[in-house]
């Protein structure tokens, strides 16, 4: 990396800006570079000022994008691939890139400190090219993992030029994304405007819809499955030495059907028989890598339940904090560079965490070395999630949860290998029939107990038994059983896949599964695709099969890789991905009519459908839907035998989202709706006007 190299003003003395990404990440950068010497400066915007080796330093901070690609013409029109680059709308984003103009015409070095990825090298860029009146010619880049002081200033005095390559390929993929999303959202919007002359918000994407068609494939598959019966069986063995008993399973399970089950209960019941063999084996379970951005999220959600977004925004703010290094990142991998000795005996003042620091030292100055094992993936830009020492003053409750998550991984890194006994003990009945024990337990914990209780030290005893000893088979059971159909994804296993199938990027990944929730395509933590979300794919399928295809989505992720790597030419890669959208709307434009009237149905259905909240109460055979009066706009629960011999109706709340819940009430047994928005909690309202469980709750 080169050393500084700053454009000098009059005089020899330089005035230097720095571009932040956030608020937060300029105070501590400011901080950790002026020291007690920086002033607040600017009209009640973060903005910070310092004298460094004799020059002036202002820290400035973005919004995060302060620029945003847009449509570069007016009108509402598909298919349209001409845009800009413009400042971000709102009154804020106006206020800063004001400041931040005006700041940079006093200065005559810039330098991007953004995050060192796509998305904050981006901003940096846009800024510095368009604010700062194309300030992005000479700028330089600060490059950190971690917003402590010590590597700050590193990062400050040792600056290397902007890295275009991953400033293309951030502007690749915005670009890509917009051309994907706009043309295609239009496209349907528009079929149903014009079918039916009203307007319905729907969306679609490069990568949102090669994963909900994925979502749709699996529900397919849950659909059609067809539970095969099999049948299992097992017994107790009991050994008369040591009077002690044993659960075992079969050897030639399963059994192939329920006569042969029956046959092998009869004839083994009671059965006597001898131990034939015992084996012991010891497996040795090595230490845990350290997190990638994945990896974290898969273990919050598995030992906290905490969704892959709130897991990422946790992380951040850690970050911000100075807690722990740059947690958008791929790499399972922690270079010596990091000081792993000195963020250890930091960790180690913690009283939560002395004991196990104190037996990771003591474990490698025996002779063993200070490494951590390491994982497969590597980051060219960041190294694997870890603290960075320094001790948190107040967290909330799931941050604290978080962190202690990431600090007790990467002491595990270093620990020695976990050993596990496992024991195998055969028994063979006198008519021929084998029957298996088997069972392990954990010998040695090594790395396992400084991980707790985020794995279980399990242990399980089997009896002492030798080849040659007496046996007994008691209580035989066969049990029927059904296969069972492929698993549903959730967040955390979604996430997985769409980073093994090339869909988003470790930093997009949370936030695409949250969209598809926001447009109701899916529901639940055990993830199901809505009747909404199964239509908009259908029709995509028909008339857009490219943008579906993870093929298609897959390549262009390798393409903007390759950008970034310097392997393809931004250009290039931007023509391929407008010309995938141009292919499929020449199919669609010559069927808009059948594609509207196809969009106008499912809409149609859904809407009926969210509408119905179950049986009439009154007439026990109508449907209550949601209404709308006609006189009023005020809506309402009414029966679908209105007017024929059913008056039933019942008053809703007028603001919020209305949803049925498909449940009655306990005090009454009326049907009860869910009312969400302006209150700390969704509130469920039976629709009993005289229940007394109509009240805020």
């Amino acid at each position: 990396m080169k050393s500084i190299k700053f454009w000098v003003g009059a005089g020899g003395v330089a005035h230097h800006l720095l571009v932040c990404e956030k608020p937060s990440a300029a105070k501590k950068i400011a901080y950790a570079l002026g020291g007690r010497g920086v002033g607040r400066i600017g009209r009640g915007l973060p903005f910070y000022r310092f004298q460094k080796g004799g020059d002036t330093v202002t820290v400035v901070s973005a919004l995060g994008h302060l620029y945003i690609p847009v449509q570069q013409c007016k009108g509402w029109s598909f298919p349209v691939f001409n845009l800009v680059w413009k400042p971000a709308s709102g009154r804020r984003a106006k206020l800063f890139l004001e400041e931040i103009a005006r700041l940079a015409r006093e200065a005559d070095s810039f330098i991007s400190a953004c995050d060192y990825d796509t998305e904050g090298s981006l901003i940096a860029f846009m800024i510095l090219r368009n604010a700062c009146g194309g300030a992005d010619a000479k700028a330089r880049r600060m490059k950190f993992s971690s917003l402590t002081r010590d590597e700050l200033l590193r990062a400050y005095e040792s600056t290397s030029e902007l890295d275009m390559p991953v400033i293309n390929a951030g502007m690749a993929r915005h670009e890509i994304d917009w051309i994907f999303g706009v043309n295609v959202s239009r496209a349907m919007m528009d079929a149903y405007s014009c079918n039916t002359g009203n307007f319905e918000v729907l969306s679609a994407g490069r990568v949102q819809s090669p994963t909900l068609e994925a979502l749709c494939r699996r529900e397919n598959e849950i659909d059609l499955h067809v539970p095969d019966p099999y049948w299992t069986a097992g017994a107790e063995i009991r050994f008369p030495s040591s009077g002690e008993t044993a659960k075992a399973e079969y050897s030639r399970n399963p059994i192939l059907n329920k006569a042969e089950g029956e046959a092998l209960k009869i004839r083994c019941a009671g059965s006597p028989g001898k131990v034939r063999r015992v084996e012991e084996a010891e497996l040795t379970v090595p230490a845990p890598h350290p997190f990638d951005l994945g990896e974290l999220q898969g273990e919050a959600y598995r030992v906290f339940g905490l969704q892959p977004w709130r897991t990422q925004k946790i992380a951040e703010g850690l970050y911000l904090e100075g807690l722990i290094s740059y947690p958008r990142t791929s790499s399972q991998q922690l270079p010596p560079s990091i000081g792993f000795r000195g963020i250890l005996t930091e960790l180690g003042a913690n009283e939560a965490y002395k004991e196990s620091v104190s037996s990771i030292l003591n474990y490698a100055d025996s002779g063993r070395g200070l490494w951590p094992r390491q994982g497969k993936k590597s980051d060219p830009a960041h190294p694997a999630i870890h603290p960075t020492g320094i001790k948190p003053n107040r967290l909330g409750a799931d941050a604290r949860k978080v962190y202690d998550l990431i600090v007790k991984r990467f002491i595990s890194t270093f620990g020695p290998p976990a050993l596990k006994s496992s024991k195998t003990i055969e028994v063979e009945l006198e008519q021929g029939d084998v029957f298996t024990i088997k069972g392990e337990a954990v010998s040695d914990p090594g790395w396992m107990e400084h991980y707790v209780p985020y794995v279980k030290i399990s242990s399980s005893r089997l009896p002492e038994a030798c080849e040659g000893d007496a046996a007994r088979a008691e209580n035989v059971r066969v049990e029927e059983t059904f296969t069972d159909p492929p698993p549903r994804f959730n967040q955390s296993s979604l996430i997985k896949f769409m980073e093994s199938n090339g869909l988003g990027t470790k930093s997009t990944r949370a936030e695409i599964i949250s969209t598809l929730y926001r447009r109701g395509y899916i529901s639940g933590s055990s993830i199901r695709v809505t009747g909404l979300g199964r239509g908009v794919i259908e029709m995509l399928r028909k008339r857009f099969p490219d943008l579906v295809s993870i093929g298609l989505t897959r390549d262009l992720e390798e393409r903007m890789a390759g950008i970034e790597e310097g392997r393809e030419d931004y250009s290039a890669v931007l023509i391929r991905g407008a010309e995938a959208v141009r292919d499929a709307f020449g199919h669609m434009i010559s069927e808009f009519e059948a594609v509207g009237a196809e969009i106008a149905t499912l809409v149609g259905e859904i809407k009926d459908q969210k509408n119905k909240i179950g049986m009439c109460p009154s007439c026990k055979n109508g449907e209550l839907k949601i209404v709308r009066s006609r006189k009023t706009g005020k809506r309402f629960v009414g029966c679908s035998n209105y007017g024929e011999g059913c008056s039933f109706s019942a008053p809703l709340p007028q603001k919020g989202t209305v949803k049925a819940t498909g449940e009655v009430c306990r005090a009454c047994g009326y049907p009860t709706v869910l009312v969400m928005g302006g209150w700390s909690k969704p509130w469920r309202v039976c629709l009993n006007t005289k229940c007394p469980s109509r009240v805020k709750g």
